[in-house]
């Protein structure tokens, strides 16, 4: 019994069918109900905070942000800490205006190695600047805690 298995795992080795991908390189195969990092409509949000209301981790602040790169007018937006995320996908479906969203992403730019840099401020959520930048988790986000 144990020399047959060790012939068929030496047979697999050279012969048989790829088991392993490389991650990151080979991205994997998501499926339509996959929950990777939200995405937010900024023209749609009204800063009810519902979504951090109904966060289980309290991983989703109301903070005040630009409503756009150009512009100075603020109004209050989610930001979420990544980190303590748990994709449960509630703050989605609380949102009363549908202005939260789930995307594939859960490589490109969630990476980090400093959990100061897993506080997407609203206009990371809303692609607005890049999120791989390390740089632009900003001042808005750097002063609240996550609890």
């Amino acid at each position: 019994m144990v020399i047959k298995n060790i012939i068929t795992a030496v047979k697999n080795i050279y012969f048989g069918p790829t088991v392993t991908r490389m991650c990151p390189e080979v991205a994997t195969k998501l499926s339509d109900r996959f929950r990777g990092l939200q995405k937010l409509d900024k023209d749609k949000c009204i800063g009810c905070g519902i979504c951090a209301n109904t966060c289980p981790n309290n991983a989703i602040k109301i903070i005040r942000a630009r409503i756009n790169p150009e512009s100075d007018k603020q109004r209050w937006f989610p930001a979420i800490d990544v980190g303590h995320c748990l994709f449960c996908g509630l703050c989605i479906d609380q949102c009363p205006k549908e202005a939260l969203s789930n995307s594939k992403v859960y490589l490109t730019g969630i990476i980090r190695w400093n959990h100061e840099d897993l506080l997407f401020t609203p206009d990371m959520l809303a692609r607005e600047v890049d999120i791989n930048a390390e740089d632009e988790a900003g001042e808005e986000v750097s002063r609240w805690t996550p609890q």
